[in-house]
């Protein structure tokens, strides 16, 4: 039976007869550098122990040759711990630590780095299918394990692991052990007792996920966010008759305002992001109308939260520093949110509110006509999947066609967002459109664009030849 793989040890043999030229001073020193690299319960490598090993492994590449570094975390400790007490929880452990050095080949370097984790280094092999067989008579081993508990009832020895292969995933011990943590704690978010190897496309995604909440927060913190203005320009005189305002985020991840919105929700700071959007767009908005780059006349469509609204005092706040453009604010409210008339009734009775909405996406989401009918939006904003290619598609051209009737005989007025095109744009006007919308007009800036000359031209032609 092994209970130790210390190289110390083996130190210690070679001084064995020739204690006589060693001082006090020198076997005090092996001593406690043995403690230090030696975990106290298991008598395996500790986590310095394990490092000051196998980094210097690791500068030997033709004894490493194909490695892997198996991450393990045992199942249930806690629990353990709490129902029989730490005795028993010790003897767990003690109990794993021997299982691995006692079911692992010579050339394995074997570690306790924490309570309950186990880092176990084989090396030397010609490819990972050697490594595997090794592995799976390990795992076959633990799952033979088991245990008289103070109650009189049997348990098995339950252990997670995670597998990070050398020189394939990394040739660097840290980013290895980075690695095999990784897919170890994914084995442990799904079905415990598991092993899995590591997967770099899974580890970016969640890395890149980790990093959009880290950057959400800060952008929040710091309200680091600007806008950038949209024109929507009437169908009839291609003038501007409206702006709307655009997320942009000077971060990495952020890239998109789905992107922020989704993170908003996961991480239950919705009513933040709506104090952010309308605060931060009036302020931007504000600044182009003292400058006179925006006209007075036009309104303002900002991206509201259906579900969500301002207390009393942040509406009061919003009242006494926009209250210039308050009358021309249109709060968009987009189908993918769950419609609360509760919340939108509320939005309208803000002291200074122009009390006028638009749905936005019309057509993208499942409750397309409700919407419609609890809403009475002022501008229906049909979505750009309808849009997209109207000019080849009736089907669309009907369905279009359909929500033009709908609305001009209650008062509303049809926005074509999404326009990219010279035919989608003509097939809009055909259609009866009364905004237009998208980059094939103008794209969005810092400072709204004029309307691209071209499309001005399309726009005059179109209604001369009605005349």
């Amino acid at each position: 039976m092994r209970y130790l793989r210390f190289e110390e040890m083996q130190e210690g043999k070679r001084h064995v007869g020739l204690l006589e030229d060693v001082t006090t001073s020198t076997l005090e020193r092996m001593r406690v550098e043995r403690e230090r690299d030696c975990d106290g319960l298991t008598k395996l490598y500790a986590r310095r122990g394990f490092r000051r090993v196998a980094d210097a492994l690791f500068l030997k590449p033709d004894e490493l040759k194909t490695a892997a570094l198996l991450m393990i975390d045992l199942d249930n400790l806690k629990t353990t711990n709490d129902k029989f007490g730490h005795n028993f929880g010790d003897l767990y452990i003690q109990t794993a630590g021997r299982c691995f050095l006692e079911n692992t080949p010579a050339n394995t370097i074997c570690a306790r780095i924490s309570g309950d984790e186990f880092l176990l280094l084989f090396y030397g092999y010609g490819n990972r299918e050697e490594i595997r067989e090794k592995i799976r008579n390990l795992y076959r081993a633990i799952g033979e394990v088991e245990f008289v508990l103070p109650n009189g009832n049997n348990m098995g020895l339950s252990a997670s692991g995670g597998v990070a292969w050398y020189p394939e995933d990394s040739e660097d011990l840290s980013d290895l052990m980075k690695f095999s943590d990784f897919a170890m704690y994914q084995v442990k978010r799904s079905k415990k007792g598991m092993l899995a190897e590591f997967n770099a496309e899974d580890y970016r995604e969640k890395m890149f996920q980790n990093q959009s909440r880290l950057e959400f927060n800060q952008m929040l913190e710091s309200r680091k966010i600007k806008y950038h203005f949209q024109p929507i320009f009437h169908a009839v005189t291609g003038e501007p008759y409206a702006y709307e305002a655009l997320m942009r985020a000077d971060y990495p991840t952020l890239r998109s305002p789905e992107t922020v919105l989704r993170l908003a929700r996961e991480a239950g700071r919705m009513h933040e992001m709506e104090y952010l959007t309308l605060f931060c767009s009036g302020e931007c908005y504000t600044e182009l109308l003292e400058r006179g780059e925006v006209s007075e006349q036009a309104y303002l469509f900002v991206n509201s939260i259906a579900n969500v609204r301002m207390t009393e005092e942040e509406e009061r706040e919003y009242h006494v520093r926009f209250a210039r453009i308050q009358p021309q604010v249109v709060i968009e409210i987009t189908e993918v949110e769950q419609l609360d008339m509760k919340m939108v009734e509320g939005k309208k009775s803000v002291e200074g509110c122009s009390g006028m909405f638009a749905l936005d996406d019309y057509g993208s989401g499942y409750n397309s006509e409700i919407n419609l009918l609890e809403l009475k939006p002022h501008f229906v904003k049909v979505d750009i999947t309808i849009v997209r290619d109207i000019d080849k598609d009736a089907n669309k051209q009907q369905v279009v066609s359909n929500i033009v009737e709908y609305a001009h005989k209650r008062g509303m007025m049809v926005i074509m967002e999404g326009l990219e095109t010279a035919a989608e744009v003509g097939k809009s006007l055909e259609l009866g459109a009364d905004l237009l919308q998208g980059y094939f007009l103008a794209r969005p800036g810092e400072v709204p664009p004029a309307i691209n000359e071209e499309a001005a031209r399309l726009i005059r032609a179109y209604w001369e030849e009605r005349k």
